[in-house]
């Protein structure tokens, strides 16, 4: 039989491709030859993700078509590897792991040895995150000079101290390598100056565009009426979820290459009558706010109206976190149905759809529009004709599809959205209403 090192090196290239990381770990071990083929391999793709955090997900056609090779081919249940309270042991641990050796590589700012031979094999990177990921994360992601996809998901969650805490500030940032990046997808909180760093350096390179970013909590700032409130209380306001807004509306972004896009944002308030608590009254929407993050999205409709193929536009309608609790039977996935007495989304009919599509120019490979999470009644009573009639006036020839999308939970105690364990980036992943540790105990007494 003849030995491995007599292999060609494609063919053993081959076979490390298939090998999981703790295995490629060992297969470096054998030789120095090995080393250069298992290194490479295991730095290619990177995938820090728990391992149900794609499934069930929805995005961008394309895709579905980046491997993710370090996950489980067989789903299990969400809850079938996790602690009590929903944490997954080995996701730490990898992202400790991941941490410590940023930290140790990156510490001379990506000028060590070690860094500058690693960075050019990674082609594809996935990671969530938090607040104990460390400071230099975001220059070493723009350090990658092959970086070709790029997902990042921003966290908030509680800190050793019970506090609430999110990602590290993206400060000092240094012109960036990674100038070929292909794959965007940039959810949750995600600092603005970086998602502007990326978009601007691969701006020529830029195929795939999936952006829905939130900024970090903003104390309300309201009247003498909100600040009695507060100070009755004994805690802030908080303003509801808002958009990253990542360049100026006098400047668009220019994305020649841009083909496939989508971008989500939070939708109106949904109150449940039934479950109303007096948090409720804490709720505090910005309708300007609202309507300059829905200029900035016309803004960028336009820039890439010559090259996009699909372009998903997608609101999440807020519930507040605390109908979220397994009493409630309310899954986070659950779809959402629009209240036929409450016609909404006036605002995002007007200045997004009306405005960038019914200017007069054309789409010339514009071939699927996709409103999710949007009240197609409110486009009739705001514009005046139905959603189809506008389509096939507008864009003969388009598939135009209206789906039913997902809620963002908002705490109005933190100003945080609950989006820990996934990576939607927008929503919690985990369902309560599954959790066997809140169920086991319920059964025996049915």
């Amino acid at each position: 039989m003849a030995s491995i090192q007599t292999l060609p090196a494609e063919l053993i290239n081959e076979i490390t491709s298939h090998l999981r990381p703790h295995d490629l770990t060992r297969f470096a071990r054998v030789s120095k030859q090995f080393r250069e083929f298992a290194q490479s391999t295991l730095w290619r793709s990177i995938e820090l993700h728990r391992k149900d955090a794609h499934h069930g997900g929805f995005g961008l056609t394309i895709q579905q078509t980046i491997p993710r090779m370090y996950l489980d081919d067989v789903l299990r249940g969400s809850w079938s590897y996790r602690s009590f309270n929903g944490d997954d042991p080995e996701f730490d641990r990898r992202n400790a792991k991941f941490g410590t050796a940023i930290r140790t590589l990156y510490r001379t700012a990506g000028k060590s040895h070690a860094w500058m031979r690693l960075s050019g094999w990674v082609r594809h990177l996935c990671l969530t995150v938090g607040h104990k990921t460390p400071g230099s994360i975001w220059n070493a992601i723009l350090s990658l000079p092959t970086l070709g996809a790029v997902e990042v998901i921003g966290e908030y969650s509680l800190d050793s101290h019970f506090q609430w805490k999110g990602p590290p500030k993206a400060a000092a940032l240094r012109q960036p390598s990674a100038s070929k990046i292909r794959n965007v997808r940039l959810r949750g909180y995600i600092p603005s100056n970086f998602v502007s760093m990326v978009c601007k350096a691969s701006a020529k390179s830029i195929v795939s565009l999936d952006l829905g970013m939130i900024e970090e909590p903003n104390v309300w700032e309201g009247d003498l009426e909100d600040m009695e409130l507060q100070e009755e209380l004994g805690y802030p306001l908080f303003a509801a979820p808002r958009g990253v807004l990542w360049f100026p509306l006098d400047s668009a972004p220019l994305l020649p290459s841009v083909t496939h896009l989508l971008l989500c944002k939070r939708g109106h308030y949904d109150p449940i009558p039934e479950m109303s608590e007096p948090e409720d009254l804490e709720y505090r929407e910005d309708e300007s706010y609202e309507i300059h993050e829905l200029k900035h999205w016309a803004v960028l409709l336009k820039s890439v109206r010559s090259t996009v193929v699909e372009v998903v536009l997608e609101q999440r309608p807020v519930m507040l976190e605390y109908i979220l609790d397994p009493e409630y039977e309310l899954s986070p996935h659950d779809h959402v149905f629009f209240d036929p007495e409450c016609l909404e989304n006036t605002l995002f009919w007007q200045h997004v759809v009306r405005s960038v599509f019914d200017d007069g120019a054309g789409w010339p490979k514009l071939a699927r529009l996709i409103f999710r999470g949007v009240d197609e009644r409110g486009f009739e009573q705001g514009l005046g004709e139905s959603l189809q009639a506008f389509a096939s006036r507008v864009l003969p020839g388009v598939q135009v599809d209206v789906v039913r999308g997902t809620h963002m939970f908002f705490s109005t105690r933190h100003g945080t959205i609950s989006n820990r364990h996934g990576a939607d980036g927008l929503k919690p992943h985990l369902d309560p209403t599954e959790d066997p540790n809140v169920d086991f105990f319920g059964g025996l007494f049915l």
